[in-house]
């Protein structure tokens, strides 16, 4: 009965770890790799870089671009030519506030 009991106490135990494991497993955290597009108005008011036949922004640390189909990707490596254009020409943002 003795050994019974152990075995019982050790699956127990097992079955508890397992759970909180798994539960840690599931927590929402949002990962390193997601990363948000450029919103419209900023789009709307920012001089594009023109890189590789597309329209290309740096924004939030990035360079963004559409693909053909009009999803929004990014460069994980930021591309020597747009690098050398950001240091020596910033992107350029415009303002229609307060014209009239």
């Amino acid at each position: 009965m003795s050994k019974s009991r152990t075995t019982k106490c050790e699956r127990f135990t097992l079955i508890v770890a397992v759970s909180a494991f798994s539960a840690g497993l599931l927590v929402a955290v949002p990962a390193a790799a997601q990363w948000d597009p450029p919103p419209p108005e900023f789009i709307a008011t920012t001089e594009p870089a023109y890189f590789e036949g597309h329209a290309a922004y740096w924004y939030n640390g990035h360079w963004f671009w559409r693909d053909d189909h009009g999803a929004w990707n990014h460069y994980d490596r930021e591309p020597p030519y747009l690098a050398d254009r950001r240091a020596h020409f910033p992107p350029a943002r415009r303002s229609w506030q307060g014209r009239r």
